[in-house]
């Protein structure tokens, strides 16, 4: 029988295992999305830049919600930024989808989710978010901005 890692608390070293794997699992769609157009992929009969988009829209809006929720459960001091780092993302997202052309607004959400990354490593830096929420950050933000860039070519 397998035990699962105890972590003590939200500052813990190591990155929570359900992290891992629910993290890679939703860059997962992202990369398969990018790829799918140059193989000539449709799923569902979709072109697959729409559904990418559509999937990017939503993980940037959650990503943003936990800023939210750090905020949340933190007390005193100045929250502004921490509340507007969390609705930000997802009003971004909405426009670039609304009211850009669609290779324009791949590039535009990628550029949030990098922006978003730069926010992120600063409230680990000071202590707002877990340390381990960096090494889970890095890497599946350089997937997702390469999935959105390269898509964003044949879009």
């Amino acid at each position: 029988m397998v035990s699962e890692p105890k972590h003590t608390s939200p500052g813990a070293e190591r990155m929570p295992w359900p992290a891992a794997i629910l993290g890679a699992a939703g860059a997962l769609p992202f990369l398969f999305l990018s790829i799918a157009p140059w193989v000539g992929f449709e799923p569902f009969g979709r072109p697959p830049v729409s559904v990418l988009a559509l999937y990017a829209l939503a993980i940037l809006s959650f990503m943003g919600a936990i800023h939210w929720g750090l905020a949340m459960a933190r007390s005193g001091g100045d929250l502004t930024w921490s509340y507007v780092a969390s609705v930000l993302p997802a009003l971004v997202g909405w426009f670039a989808l609304a009211f850009l052309p669609m290779t324009v607004a791949l590039r535009l959400i990628a550029v949030a989710f990098a922006v978003l990354l730069l926010y992120d490593l600063r409230t680990v830096r000071i202590g707002l978010a877990p340390r381990w929420y960096s090494a889970l950050r890095l890497p599946l933000t350089a997937v997702v901005v390469g999935s959105l860039m390269l898509a964003s070519v044949v879009a």
